[in-house]
């Protein structure tokens, strides 16, 4: 094809983690996704956490469940710092970084800590959540599928390698690989939707940079 007007795109399908290998050999366009489960045992952990908390304090109690919201669903998914600069006529001029702080509403907070059950349903109901209901983490346009997926793969399969062995600084970079590893991801829980597309090496730039700009991956900016 010769035009993005031209193009066909067929429809998609998922392939689980254990399934990259069966993506086929053709160019196509892909999203990453994560189930984000969180475990009996953790949920078990934060209900009692919370229960013990609230015989102390309604503060401590919300600050149990603030804690849980964090470290189970937020953290994950926080954004990586923007670069930012101001400046006005005649003005100083300022620079930096802004950090992504998310916010967490206090009337969710408040239920969850009077009744710390709740965790069990949003755990439930967070585990299939995904694709339909959260943004994918990464957008990408291949030439080969099957090739491509498997370099995303290895990588991470090679980062956490060299995180057990403590070879690697765990600091936040860039890059899909380095992003799930980093904010520590378990990639069987990864997933990926694929959808052939017939476009020539000259458009796949093209629509990978505006799939990038209307759905905002959280670790790709392109």
């Amino acid at each position: 094809m010769s035009s993005l007007s031209q193009m066909n795109l067929q429809l998609g399908r998922a392939l689980a983690w254990s399934e990259i290998d069966l993506a086929p050999e053709v160019p196509g366009v892909y999203a990453w996704y994560s189930r984000l489960i969180i475990s009996k045992a953790d949920i078990d952990d934060v209900v009692k956490r919370v229960q013990l908390a609230r015989q102390e304090s309604e503060a401590k109690a919300r600050a149990e469940v603030e804690n849980a919201l964090d470290r189970f669903i937020f953290s994950p998914y926080r954004e990586t710092p923007y670069q930012v600069a101001m400046r006005g006529q005649l003005k100083p001029k300022f620079s930096g970084e802004v950090h992504h702080e998310p916010s967490k509403s206090d009337s969710l907070i408040g239920r969850l800590a009077s009744n710390p059950e709740r965790f069990r349903t949003v755990a439930d109901v967070l585990r299939s959540a995904a694709p339909w209901f959260t943004a994918p983490l990464y957008i990408g346009m291949a030439i080969n599928l099957r090739s491509r997926l498997k370099q995303h793969r290895n990588k991470i399969v090679e980062l956490r390698d060299l995180q057990g062995l403590g070879s690697i600084d765990e600091a936040t970079e860039a890059g899909f690989a380095n992003q799930v590893v980093a904010r520590n991801f378990d990639p069987t829980n990864l997933f990926v939707h694929i959808a052939e597309v017939d476009v020539d090496n000259s458009e796949h730039n093209d629509l990978e940079n505006i799939l990038n700009r209307i759905n905002y991956p959280i670790f790709g900016r392109n």
